[in-house]
């Protein structure tokens, strides 16, 4: 009797397995600007060679990292073909002012699909004259050093066992030189005005022009939108300054002409000046 009451109370009331707090989600990105990502992960290389992750670090310029995996049916490769888009609009040269790094969540990807994919999205790259192998490189690893690298990170990501597809986010990574997280991009597309200012932050000036630098004074990324946004005060700022260095070389311009024209006129300097 005692057990009929149960199961009928069981029925009623069906247990139903825990649900994340809210704001927390299996697929999402929790955002740790300024970490470092674990240097001593190991990973292969396209070219079947064992790797650390930091020897891809403290090269000296900021590094542009995504997570994929290479039968993805569609969003991998539309973030990968967006980065290229970006990267190549945004006149920075692989190799000499960045360098990118591909990395598969999925443990059962080979180096040689690796190697299909590194052929097949940085041979569509502007600007990589002067670039090597290792200067966009691809990798698979272990579902352990994965998982470490998407930790740290904040890369969340499932297997959908139903569809037997990764769910993951639409994102890429701007880390600096040394291995720390300066920007997060989102989507598919990525301007190239804002890969360019990414890329120029991470490298805390050492990479790009002075106009660069100025413009980094005018824009900040806006996390909500997710763009780089002008900052009135600072383009006003930016502005008077331009305009000040405009009046400053004009009259040094024609301070000059003047002294030139007066030395010519009185070759003996008898001229009061």
């Amino acid at each position: 009797m005692i057990a009929h009451a149960l199961a009928a109370l069981v029925a009623a009331f069906p247990i139903k397995p825990p649900t994340p707090p809210a704001g927390v989600s299996e697929v999402d990105v929790v955002e740790r600007l300024n970490e470092p990502v674990p240097g001593d992960l190991r990973f292969v290389d396209a070219f079947e060679n064992h790797v650390r992750l930091d020897e891809f670090l403290g090269r000296d310029k900021p590094v542009v990292l995504s997570l994929v995996y290479f039968d993805c049916p569609m969003l991998c490769s539309l973030v990968e073909k967006g980065l290229v888009k970006g990267l190549s609009e945004s006149g920075l040269a692989l190799g000499k002012d960045y360098t990118a790094l591909t990395v598969s969540m999925n443990p059962k990807d080979t180096p040689r699909q690796a190697a299909g994919a590194q052929a097949g999205y940085v041979a569509h790259l502007a600007n990589r004259q002067a670039a090597t192998a290792r200067d966009w490189a691809f990798l698979t690893g272990a579902e352990k050093d994965v998982h470490a690298l998407a930790g740290a990170l904040g890369f969340k990501y499932r297997w959908d066992a139903s569809t037997q597809q990764f769910e993951h986010p639409a994102v890429v990574f701007v880390l600096t030189p040394d291995g720390r997280i300066s920007r997060y991009l989102y989507g598919v597309e990525f301007l190239a005005r804002d890969l360019r200012l990414a890329v120029v932050e991470a490298s805390q000036g050492r990479v790009g022009t002075t106009l660069d630098r100025v413009l980094l004074k005018c824009f900040r990324y806006d996390p909500v939108s997710r763009r780089y946004r002008v900052v009135a005060v600072n383009f006003v700022r930016g502005g008077a300054f331009c305009v000040f260095l405009a009046l400053a070389t004009g009259l040094a311009i024609l301070w000059r002409q003047e002294l030139k024209r007066r030395k010519s006129s009185d070759p003996q300097g008898r001229l009061a000046p």
